[in-house]
């Protein structure tokens, strides 16, 4: 039986994630250090757990904030 393949949700900007496609699965990948996560860590509590341990300067931020980055850094 197939792992469930979890949906991106523009809710998860406000923890500094967009994603990306690979083998038909999205990906969430930070914002700021752009690392890829598993498509199993694409969940408000995983991808917010991500932002507290390595980014806790920006856990206050708002979710314009990290539009910005993310525009910035694909642009």
């Amino acid at each position: 039986m197939a792992a469930k393949k979890i949906k991106f949700s523009e809710y998860y900007v406000k923890f500094g994630f967009t994603f990306i496609e690979k083998d038909e699965l999205q990906l969430p990948q930070c914002v700021i250090c752009m690392k890829f996560l598993s498509n199993d860590s694409m969940r408000p509590n995983r991808l917010e757990r991500h932002l507290k341990q390595q980014h806790p300067t920006l856990v206050l931020s708002t979710k314009e904030f990290f539009l910005l980055k993310q525009n910035h850094s694909s642009g």
